[in-house]
C-alpha cells in the first residue's frame, strides 16, 4: 500500500475545519460538501465531532491526492 501523506489525525485542525473554526475555500469539491454534510450532522445529534474527524481522516486517507493542495493550505506543515 502506498505511504499515505497527509498530516497526522491528532493536528487539531482537523477538528477546526469540522467546527468551522478554520475557514477555508476548498479546492476539492467533495471536501467541503462531506464537511458541510458532517456539521449538519453534528448538529442534528446524528455524529460526535471525533467520530467526524476519523470519517474526514479515512476520506482524505483514500483519497490523498485529491486533497493534497487543501492540506497543504489548511496545515501547512507536517
Amino acid at each position: 500500500m502506498a505511504t499515505v501523506n497527509l498530516p497526522p489525525k491528532s493536528r487539531i485542525e482537523w477538528s477546526k475545519l469540522i467546527s468551522g473554526e478554520i475557514e477555508h475555500k476548498f479546492k476539492n469539491y467533495v471536501l467541503q460538501i462531506r464537511i458541510y454534510q458532517m456539521r449538519k450532522d453534528i448538529s442534528l445529534g446524528k455524529m460526535t465531532l471525533l467520530t467526524a474527524v476519523d470519517q474526514l481522516y479515512e476520506i482524505c486517507c483514500k483519497y490523498s491526492l485529491a486533497v493534497q493542495a487543501d492540506c497543504k493550505e489548511i496545515f501547512k506543515t507536517w
